[in-house]
């Protein structure tokens, strides 16, 4: 008689975004070189991520001012249902709220941007994100060359 033993592992990582540093020359540190050169002109608000460049439309703008703004990306999950992306974060501290725009990484496309308390936990996070209402013609004019 034969004793046979299957063992299964099975690990559940939780995904977190990488935080991407703009330095002060307005270059990205963080990405993979697949993604680079990237960099963002503050003045500009253009964003070039590779060989594509996006000059963020005024729509979109208005969100960022007198807000602190962050980045972060994710080029490593599974691609089933998000492509690689990576995120401008606009914060007001003083409002505690933090608005977020999701851009394909590899067209610069919006995904979509949504809007959540920024002093919360991350399970009350999930709970309270709320779509930014972004005309039509906004969301056609989110177009890298």
């Amino acid at each position: 008689m034969s004793l046979f033993l299957i063992l299964f592992c099975s690990f559940s990582f939780a995904h977190k975004d990488t935080g991407i540093t703009l330095e002060a020359n307005g270059n990205f540190k963080g990405l993979p070189d697949k993604y680079l050169p990237a960099n963002f002109n503050v003045q500009r608000l253009t964003l070039q991520i590779s060989n594509r460049k996006l000059l963020i439309p005024k729509c979109i703008a208005k969100y960022f001012v007198k807000n602190e703004l962050s980045f972060s990306s994710s080029w490593y999950h599974t691609r089933g249902k998000l492509p690689p992306y990576f995120n401008i974060i606009a914060t007001h501290p003083a409002k505690n709220i933090e608005y977020t725009f999701m851009l394909n990484m590899d067209t610069l496309e919006l995904i979509k941007a949504y809007s959540f308390p920024s002093k919360m936990d991350i399970a009350g996070i999930r709970y309270s994100m709320e779509p930014i209402v972004l005309s039509s013609s906004c969301i056609q004019s989110v177009k890298a060359s």
